[in-house]
């Protein structure tokens, strides 16, 4: 974002993203167990935003990983492709969960990035015996640009239910004010 514009959006955000439940008071589209729902209208300013959150965490070093959808390209528009970023993202900076992931791959030799199912993402998140000390956070923007209604919900559903179990883990959903997303 331009300096000075959205700041207090941002803020809030970040805010949220990296403090627990217990420290800070939660927007009312945000989920209790470490889902936030960010949307709005085309145009507003959603993509910088979720830009700018993405610099802030990354820079905390509790950015666990991003996915920029976008609807006119075809690795950024089918929400297959979303789970397998976000993975990568996370291996990236937790390096339990990373050798965690790389035993669960090593052990089914026919299991790849792309079809790495929820499941697997869950499996191995619960399989660690060593939790990060602060929250990291995965960023999903314009998902409303990316799938189907219904894989967008099957995806959302394996992403609250990750935040669920691991009270460290937190998303941020960005998006237009879509009524599956919202669901």
């Amino acid at each position: 974002c331009m300096e000075g514009t959205r700041v207090q959006v941002i803020n809030d955000i970040v805010l949220w993203a990296t403090k627990s439940s217990s420290q800070v008071i939660l927007p009312e589209n945000s989920d209790a167990d470490g889902m936030l729902w960010v949307y709005g209208m085309p145009g507003i300013g959603k993509s910088a935003i979720a830009h700018s959150i993405c610099h802030r965490l990354h820079g905390s070093k509790q950015l666990g990983g991003s996915f920029f959808c976008r609807r006119d390209d075809p690795a950024r528009s089918e929400t297959r492709s979303v789970l397998p970023v976000l993975i990568y993202g996370l291996a990236e900076v937790f390096e339990p969960y990373r050798k965690q992931m790389a035993q669960a791959l090593r052990d089914d030799p026919q299991l790849t990035p792309q079809l790495a199912s929820g499941e697997l993402f869950l499996r191995v998140l619960q399989s660690l015996e060593v939790r990060p000390l602060r929250s990291l956070v995965l960023v999903i923007d314009a998902l409303d640009e990316c799938g189907e209604p219904d894989t967008r919900k099957r995806l959302l559903k394996h992403l609250l239910k990750a935040c669920r179990r691991e009270k460290w883990l937190k998303t941020i959903v960005i998006s237009r004010p879509e009524y599956d997303i919202q669901s």
